[in-house]
């Protein structure tokens, strides 16, 4: 039982260190997205100035 116990706790470990490890990315790739619209929407005025 300790066996199939230090087996589930070592995959559950695994798996939260890789969701942690994507959630840094998506982060990012989030930021450089928020980064090129700001740009984008300063280019053109702002965001009022699309309406």
């Amino acid at each position: 039982l300790q066996a199939v116990v230090e087996l589930i706790t070592n995959k559950t470990a695994s798996a939260l260190e890789l969701l942690a490890h994507q959630q840094t990315q998506t982060r990012a790739v989030v930021y450089q997205n928020r980064l090129a619209l700001d740009y984008l929407l300063a280019v053109e005025g702002g965001v009022c100035g699309k309406f």
